[in-house]
Order: C-alpha cells, then structure tokens, then sequence
C-alpha cells in the first residue's frame, strides 16, 4: 500500500537513467521554488506565501498604447548611497518597495527608490530577469551582480535579491510585497524573460530529461547559435513550447505580473 504523507517544504530532485545519462540528478524545469543556488526544488504552497491584501491586489488594466514603462534592476533601484534606505534591504526585493527614503544636497531633497519611481508617473516597471539564475546566491559582493540572461530554473525566483536565501517561503512573499506596493500604486511590473537560450545547455535540467530534443541543432549536429549564447532552445518543438506558454502564464497568474516583454522564442509568437 503506497504511503502518502505532507511533503510540504521539503526538497527534492529527480534522479534520470536514459540512453545518454546513468542516475543523473537535476531539477524538475518546471520547478517553481528551489533551494539556494537552484540545486533542489521544494514543495511548496503558494496560498501560505500571500501577503496581507494579496488577493485583492491585482494587475492594473491598461491598453498596451497606455504603458509608460521605467525598465530597472531589482538591485540597481537600491544601489546608490544616495538610496538612504535600510541598509539590510539594499540590493533586494524588499528595497524596491521601501517608502520613506530621500536624498539632500544643497538644501534641495528629492525622493529616492521606490517614492521617486512613483513620482516618474510611469505606471509599469519592467525588472531586468528576476528567475533563478546560474548566480552564487548567497555572494556579497558586487562580482555577483549580473543582468540575468543566465536561465537556471524558469519558474522559480532569483535568491540572490531575498533577504534570507536559505527561506523559500520569504523570498517569495518578499517579491509579492514587491509586486502588491507598485500595483496599489498604479503600478504594474513587468517580468523581463529569455526563454530563447539557457545559461548552458549541455547537462543542464533540459538536457538531460530529454536528450537532443529541447534545443536546436545546426546540420553538423552542435549547438545551433542563433542567440549569440552558444545554445537556443527549440520553440517549434511541442513540450518547449508548451513550457514557454505554462511558465508565463504561471509567473503572470501566481505573482499577478501585468505583463511579459521581450519574448524571444526563435520562430514562437
């Protein structure tokens, strides 16, 4: 008789034996939360990661001719010591919707962070890619600061930006806290993507699931390069395509983003 038990927060990996790969260990793609550095993914309950007022906070609805759009880096909002802002949330989620903050120089004070994008009059912000990414998440030091073109883990948040890695449950409420505070403000946030190329294709979750079929091949059998990134994923292939379409709608539905942009899917639209 087969046990069943709540697995809830607790972290798993698949182990693939095909053609190609003997006990492989990776990550299930479609993962949505994994553990530091994106090495194991977790079970997770999304109802217990809702802020207070989650629900009824949702993407504003604009026409895409009344987008003003501010495009930014989760830690770039932060960076400055002009930010003025707690110190712990510099570089994370949690600086980006920190009110409060200003900066004066010659008698003239200005708002800074989150109260200066408010008074831009923008009402989208397009973050720079916020899925987990090839990083060490747990590094200090501005070595580890990069624009997020190195896919990992599609459906799962970046750690690097949370205030406590090692806390799934966290990071994942801290970046709805993200999204809630800009949507209340008129705001919508806009998930910048790259699901046409992964940080390294070879041995990478995709690959070794199923060998040769989630990325594109030149006639020589090597990797085609039409992203520039020595890889690219096979969109016209039905299960990458397929994956494209639920992880979008996943991160649009889950974390009530009001839009995705810079879809490049080699041949998808």
């Amino acid at each position: 008789m087969s046990e069943y038990r709540d697995l809830e927060g607790k972290y798993y990996t698949y182990v693939v034996t095909n053609p190609l790969f003997n006990k492989k260990e990776i990550v299930d793609p479609y993962a949505k939360l994994t553990g530091v550095n994106g090495l194991r993914e977790m079970v997770v309950d999304f109802s217990k990661t809702n802020p207070i007022g989650w629900n009824n906070s949702k993407m504003n609805e604009y026409s895409r001719t009344e987008l003003t759009v501010y495009e930014t880096h989760v830690a770039d909002v932060t960076s400055s010591e002009t930010w003025n802002g707690s110190k712990e949330n510099s570089k994370k989620y949690a600086g980006m919707y920190e009110s409060g903050t200003t900066y004066t120089e010659n008698n003239v004070t200005v708002k800074t962070g989150f109260d200066h994008i408010k008074d831009l009059g923008v009402n989208a912000v397009q973050l720079l890619p916020i899925f987990d990414q090839a990083n060490d998440e747990l590094a200090t030091d501005d070595k580890a600061f990069n624009w997020g073109y190195n896919p990992l883990n599609y459906n799962s948040l970046e750690g690097i930006y949370s205030l406590n890695p090692h806390d799934g449950y966290a990071k994942i409420r801290e970046f709805k806290e993200l999204v809630k505070a800009h949507n209340d403000a008129g705001i919508n946030i806009i998930m910048d993507v790259v699901y046409n190329h992964v940080n390294g294709a070879a041995n990478s979750n995709f690959d070794v699931l199923m060998p040769e079929y989630y990325f594109r091949y030149d006639g020589n059998g090597k990797y085609s390069n039409g992203s520039g990134c020595g890889n690219e994923t096979a969109s016209e292939h039905s299960m990458m395509r397929k994956f494209i379409i639920d992880s979008t709608e996943f991160w649009a539905t889950e974390y009530h983003l009001g839009g995705l942009s810079k879809i490049r899917l080699n041949g998808f639209t």
